[in-house]
């Protein structure tokens, strides 16, 4: 048992935490803890003598495990051309650009800030600790100057060689693959002539008003790995940007996985065209799962109307009808469905619509009858105005209108709703999705199971466009390959961030933003004595977060990684 023990050494009293054992049968002192004279132990005892300081640790320690797997800065680098004049890759502030290329992706993924707050973050993180590298001169001029050197041919060769791998680490089946497009706005100026990517188009967020830089990407069916990107102007649709990517999109999936046969890839109505289906059937053995839009081919839903079977998918019996047709000009299998769901969604956009087109005109209206207002209008400028009005999906299919003549030789009309169209509308055109595929083997609900599964693309999106973590934005340059190379950065932190919830994912119920959240509240604690010994220490850990910290291999004995930055220095 331990007691307290005094001794006195020139006129001094000093204390000690003793322990008596036997040696050989005698009984000897053993010393475990020195306390130092009465007023050293009433410092320690009131915490006098300790500094305490902590850090957010679990969110950066984890990427780092992962970049660490994946060999991210050695991939980077090999792909920086060398410097003419030294013969030797180029490195700023202690750091190839391997590594400042990682450590903006970690600083992405954890809060997304401009390259001039990176350090305002760094600072609070365990980041230098773990590195064992300062980062006080980390400003936005270096990682600029580090993003300029990235020739932007590179990126793709870059991301082939992260992709296979992440393939190889993590043991990814490609056999289904996911393909979207997105667009993120801007605030580079109108007037700004030294960027081409960033056009006026229909932003998907609103902001009309904004140029804006499009986003193809390609993802896993598990875990939503992103395995192919790519920047496009913001002016361009989704058909033209299908019809630019497939073939490179094909052709890195071919270099990694050598056979095509195996693979499928889904995509949704807004990629469809006659083009692009020609496109995919002259590329010998690939396989696609695509949607159609419904009021396009209204003969086969007519038909399926009548010969809908209902089958379950998921626990939930759906309607149902499969038929191989011809198709722009060969055979595919379509399978249509009803979903409630989309019907719902439907006529409350239609209702939404109407509300703003009566208002439009009914504003017309009072102009052609109001007397001080009235212009002498045609009745083709009428109508070709009406026209204008009416126009759009579903609209123009049960709004009705019909002219009047007032005085003077005037025209003006009447509308309202054609109730009869309308409810053919809702009983044999609304909810209908019409999903297109050679698969002909395939059972319908493998068929429907791999469309749904484009929600996870779109899930990919939501989480790039999150404020708090792996944002896109906010993006403050103004250069097309400045701007590239940012995409890049932010598409390897999105990654890091997956690859470390697909490591915890059977454990932990919660999504891959709340799991950011939940690492960032793992600390680290630095406790600084007066004799400027420093104690590392992992704080009380959260309660049901230990499972999760052994899974990405973070404690208190693997604070310090293996890797430190400072490898990867030299060439």
């Amino acid at each position: 048992m331990a007691s307290i023990q005094c001794r006195t050494s020139r006129g001094k009293k000093y204390w000690s935490i003793v322990e008596s054992r036997r040696v050989n049968g005698k009984p000897r002192t053993f010393i475990l803890e020195y306390l130092g004279t009465p007023s050293t132990l009433l410092n320690r005892l009131r915490g006098n003598n300790v500094q305490l300081k902590s850090y957010t640790h679990g969110d950066t320690s984890a990427l780092l495990n992962v970049a660490s797997e994946l060999d991210i800065i050695n991939i980077i680098n090999r792909h920086i051309p060398v410097l003419n004049k030294s013969n030797r890759k180029p490195i700023r502030d202690g750091l190839t650009v391997g590594a400042s290329f990682l450590l903006a992706a970690i600083g992405r993924a954890c809060r997304p800030t401009s390259k001039m707050g990176w350090y305002d973050w760094c600072k609070n993180t365990s980041l230098e600790y773990c590195l064992q590298t300062s980062f006080k001169k980390l400003d936005s001029q270096h990682f600029w100057d580090q993003m300029n050197v990235l020739p932007l041919e590179a990126i793709n060769k870059i991301e082939e060689e992260i992709v296979l791998k992440l393939i190889e680490n993590y043991k990814i089946d490609p056999g289904t693959l996911f393909f979207d497009t997105t667009n993120f706005f801007t605030f580079i100026d109108s007037t700004n002539e030294r960027c081409d990517l960033p056009q006026r188009g229909r932003n998907k967020q609103k902001r009309f008003d904004l140029r804006q830089i499009g986003m193809a990407l390609l993802v896993s069916k598990r875990d939503q790995f992103p395995l192919f990107h790519q920047t496009y102007k913001g002016n361009k649709n989704d058909i033209t940007v299908f019809k630019e990517t497939y073939s490179s999109m094909l052709a890195r999936m071919k270099r990694i996985c050598k056979e095509l046969s195996d693979i499928t890839i889904v995509f949704d109505k807004g990629n469809n065209s006659k083009d692009n289906f020609a496109l995919i059937d002259n590329t010998q053995d690939c396989h696609y799962v695509g949607g159609l839009v419904s009021s396009y081919f209204k003969d086969l839903l007519k038909e399926a109307n009548k010969n809908f079977s209902i089958i379950e998918i998921e626990g939930e019996e759906i309607p149902a009808y499969r038929i191989k047709k011809m198709i722009w000009g060969k055979e595919r299998t379509c399978v249509v469905t009803i979903s409630s769901q989309l019907k719902e969604g439907q006529i409350c956009g239609i209702k939404q619509h109407l509300t703003k087109k009566y208002a439009m005109l009914s504003k017309f209206k009072q102009q052609l009858e109001n007397p001080k207002r009235r212009k002498n209008f045609t009745k083709k400028e009428i109508k070709e105005r009406l026209s204008n009005i009416i126009k759009g999906q579903f609209i123009e299919e049960i709004l009705r209108y019909a002219f009047i003549k007032i005085e003077n030789k005037h025209w003006s009309f009447t509308y309202d709703i054609d109730e009869e169209s309308f409810a053919d509308l809702r009983k044999n055109i609304l909810g209908r999705k019409i999903v297109v595929t050679n698969r002909h083997d395939w059972s319908n609900e493998e068929i429907l199971l791999a469309y749904r599964g484009q929600a996870k693309v779109e899930y990919a999106f939501r989480t790039l466009k999150n404020p708090y973590h792996m944002a896109i934005r906010p993006q403050y340059h103004w250069t097309d390959q400045k701007i590239e190379a940012h995409f890049l950065i932010c598409l390897i932190g999105y990654l890091l961030t997956t690859c470390a919830y697909s490591k915890i994912k059977k454990n932990y119920k919660k999504n891959i933003i709340q799991m950011m959240n939940d690492l960032q509240s793992i600390r680290l604690g630095c406790m600084i004595y007066k004799n400027n010994k420093v104690k590392y220490q992992l704080e009380k850990i959260p309660k049901g977060m230990q499972p999760v910290l052994d899974k990405l291999h973070i404690s208190n004995d693997t604070i310090k990684q293996k890797l430190p930055l400072s490898d990867y220095i030299s060439d």
